[in-house]
Parts: structure tokens; C-alpha cells; sequence
């Protein structure tokens, strides 16, 4: 049997003078996946059309929700979440295990309510870094994990606050998504530019 495997590397340059800079966002999205119609794809690296090794990280398409379905957000603690990426697993079988400490000011009725109902449930998330890219932890492969915790603090200058440890296996570390992400009946955010847009004939 001839192995048709296509090698897709390519050199990464790193130009003297540019910045990278850390941390995520304030605010965070989220819907549940059962309010996921379809979901957009990660190309197959073998796929003929795929000639850019940037491009098998990129989710192609959008996601497509169920009726009157949106995303919902939670605004973040200024300056404090992040998301992590590591592989796990046996070679050959091998996945990225993708992961997020979303920390929240507070500990107030909606954040535990918001819990109540994630810590059972299978969430997707999508957050935007600080230049401006969003990614996606979340897929129609494996169940996400939200576990809850919180801490009022002891001392008087100290932080209240609530953190959410989300968790998801995949196949690519935080997939990038540049499709329409749906916030109401009407408007949704091109993740190309972040910018706010209204829907056509809405």
C-alpha cells in the first residue's frame, strides 16, 4: 500500500521587533453545543486544495445555529484568564488537550447560576485574543468540561471571585475562527475584524 500522507511544513519566521502579547480578551462567548446546527471544519491536511501549512489550524465556514439560538458572554476579570494547550495521549492516537481559566469578578447570583447549569452541560466557547484573533475551544468530537469554583477572600484588600476551569480535547490547539459569530436576532461579530455588523435584510 502506498502511504499518500501529505507533508504540509513550512518555515516559521519570527521578525525582529514584533510583539506578541499575552493574555485573552475581557469578554468570553459561549452557547450550548445542542444550539449548534453545524458546526465550521477544520480542513483535511491531505485535502488537495490545502497548500498552506497555516491554513489546517483555521476553521473554514461558520457556525450555524438552531432557531432564534445566539451567543450568549461572560465578562472577565481585567488582566486574569488565560488558555493553555498541551497534547496528550499515545502517538498515533494523539490529541491537544485545549483549556481555559475563565476568572469572573464575584461570586454574584448569575455566575452561580451559570455554573449550576455548565458544570452537567457541553459547552462551546470562543474567546479573542489581544491582537485581535478568535479561537475556539469547544467541537462536534468530544464533551467540554466547565468546573466551577469560587473564593470570597479572607482579607479586606483581597479578590471575590469566580473561576471556570473549561477543558476540551481536539485534534488542533485552539482552532482560529474567522466566520460570523451570531450575538442577537440581528448582529453578529465578523471574526475577520471584530467588528459588530448588521444582518442582511434584518
Amino acid at each position: 500500500m502506498k502511504c499518500t500522507t501529505k507533508s504540509l511544513y513550512q518555515s516559521i519566521e519570527s521578525c525582529p521587533g514584533g510583539k506578541n502579547l499575552p493574555g485573552i480578551r475581557r469578554r468570553l462567548y459561549y452557547i450550548k453545543k445542542a444550539d449548534i446546527a453545524t458546526f465550521p471544519k477544520l480542513p483535511d491536511a491531505d485535502a488537495e486544495e490545502v497548500d498552506d501549512m497555516s491554513a489546517l489550524s483555521q476553521l473554514a465556514g461558520d457556525f450555524t445555529l438552531a432557531a432564534d439560538k445566539v451567543f450568549n458572554f461572560i465578562d472577565l476579570k481585567d488582566e486574569a484568564s488565560n488558555v493553555t494547550f498541551e497534547t496528550v495521549g499515545e502517538i498515533g492516537t494523539q490529541l491537544i488537550n485545549n483549556q481555559a481559566n475563565a476568572i469572573v469578578v464575584g461570586m454574584p447570583d448569575e455566575v452561580k447560576a451559570f455554573a449550576r447549569q455548565a458544570i452537567n452541560d457541553d459547552l462551546v466557547y470562543v474567546y479573542q485574543d489581544k491582537a485581535g484573533k478568535f479561537c475556539v475551544i469547544g467541537n462536534d468530537m468530544y464533551h467540554t468540561d466547565t468546573k466551577a469554583s469560587g473564593d470570597t477572600s479572607a482579607e479586606p484588600t483581597g479578590a471575590c471571585s469566580s473561576t471556570f476551569a473549561i477543558q476540551c480535547y481536539d485534534v488542533c490547539p485552539v482552532p482560529t475562527y474567522t466566520g460570523k459569530l451570531m450575538i442577537s436576532a440581528t448582529q453578529y461579530i465578523d471574526c475577520t475584524d471584530g467588528e459588530i455588523k448588521t444582518v442582511q435584510g434584518g
